[in-house]
C-alpha cells in the first residue's frame, strides 16, 4: 500500500531508469515545448484532487496543495499524509503509527516542484527522453541530468486546452502508477501550516524524530 501511495509526485522507493536514448526534438517540437514551459511555470500556487491506480490493482484519492518552489500537502482519504517543506518530505501513516522522511532530492518531485523549469534553449533544466502526441492528449517523458538520484516521470496533458492532467512513474518493482487530477484551481495564498513539518511530531501516541529536522 505504501508503496503506491508514495508514487504521488513522488516515488519514495528505487525508481525505474529508462536505457532509451534522449529523442531528437525538432522544431514543431521545440514550440509545443515552449508552450508547456511558460503553462508548467505559471502554476505557482495551485490546489486541486487527485486519483491514482497502479498495475497492480491498488487505489487512491485525495486533495493536493502545491506552494512551489518546493512545498507541497497532499491529503489521502486513506490515513497517509505527505508533506513536502523545500527541504524533506515526510510521509505519515496514521493508521500503523510510522513516520517516514525522504530528501526532496531523491524524487521525481523536484522536478514538478522547481521554480521555473526550462525544456529549451542550450541549458535546459530537465532532459527530455521522450514526447508522444496522441488525439487528446501528449505524454512528455523527463528527468534531471542526474536521472539515477531523481529518476524518471511522464507528465501527460490535456491538448486542447493545454493543462496538465496527471503522471505516470514505475518503481523498481515495476509497477507502474498513474496519477489523474481534477478541479485544479490558482491559489493566492496558503496558510503556512500546510507545509510545516514540525519537531518532534506526534502520531497517535507515538513520537519520532528525524535527522532532517
Amino acid at each position: 500500500m505504501k508503496n503506491i501511495l508514495c508514487s504521488l509526485l513522488l516515488c519514495l522507493g528505487g525508481l525505474f531508469f529508462s536505457n532509451q536514448s534522449f529523442a531528437m526534438i525538432n522544431e514543431s517540437d521545440d514550440v509545443y515545448l515552449k508552450k508547456v514551459e511558460t503553462y508548467v511555470n505559471s502554476l505557482k500556487k495551485i490546489s486541486g484532487k487527485f486519483s491514482q491506480h497502479s498495475s497492480n490493482g491498488a487505489k487512491d484519492a485525495g486533495k493536493f496543495y502545491i506552494n512551489k518552489p518546493g512545498k507541497m500537502r497532499l491529503e489521502y482519504k486513506s490515513p497517509i499524509l505527505l508533506v513536502a517543506d523545500g527541504t524533506s518530505i515526510v510521509y505519515e501513516d496514521k493508521k500503523s503509527n510510522q513516520i517516514s522522511y525522504i530528501s526532496m532530492n531523491s524524487n521525481p518531485a523536484s522536478i514538478i516542484l522547481n521554480g521555473n523549469i526550462t525544456l529549451t534553449g542550450k541549458k535546459p533544466s530537465v532532459k527530455i527522453k521522450k514526447i508522444e502526441e496522441g488525439e487528446k492528449t501528449t505524454e512528455i517523458t523527463l528527468t534531471t541530468a542526474n536521472e539515477k538520484q531523481s529518476g524518471v516521470i511522464t507528465l501527460i496533458f490535456e491538448n486542447k486546452p493545454l493543462s496538465l492532467s496527471g503522471w505516470r512513474v514505475r518503481d523498481a518493482q515495476g509497477i507502474t502508477t498513474e496519477v489523474t487530477l481534477s478541479e485544479i484551481k490558482p491559489e493566492s495564498h496558503f496558510d503556512p501550516s500546510l507545509f510545516k513539518i514540525t519537531r518532534n511530531k506526534t502520531i497517535g501516541t507515538t513520537k519520532s524524530k528525524s535527522k532532517y529536522y
